[in-house]
């Protein structure tokens, strides 16, 4: 038994394990396209969620910040507060009114997902 740390420095992942008897063990590696990614999402994440409140919790104003700051090419400016209001109420299942980081990747999951059909679809033009 022991314990398990993980950390993601600028494309490096670093795994530190320390056993019971102190011995510590340090595996440091360059990170791959997709750790990469993952280490991205979850730092932009956290830039947006860290500027009001919960740091760990998106609030509505942070989100519509981060979509037209991240996301400009795929989704435009968020404008209309209907828009907005609707995507809230879809992503938040907890009904808390802010999205922790599950639900964050429900939105982050269901863009890549349609970035990936409409490349697949046009991919012959």
């Amino acid at each position: 038994m022991g314990v398990l740390y993980v950390a993601t420095t600028h494309s490096h992942l670093q795994i530190t394990f320390v056993p019971v008897r102190d011995t510590l063990i340090t595996l440091q590696t360059t990170m791959t396209d997709l750790e990469n990614s993952l280490a991205t999402i979850m730092e932009v994440f956290h830039k947006y969620a860290e500027k009001e409140g919960d740091k760990h919790k998106l609030k509505k104003s942070e989100l519509k910040d981060l979509i037209n700051e991240e996301l400009p090419a795929l989704t435009g400016q968020v404008k209309d507060q209907a828009t907005m209001d609707s995507l809230m109420e879809s992503l938040d299942t907890d009904g808390d009114s802010e999205l922790d980081f599950q639900e964050f990747m429900t939105f982050i999951t269901m863009v890549t997902v349609c970035c990936h059909d409409f490349c697949e679809h046009h991919e012959d033009e």
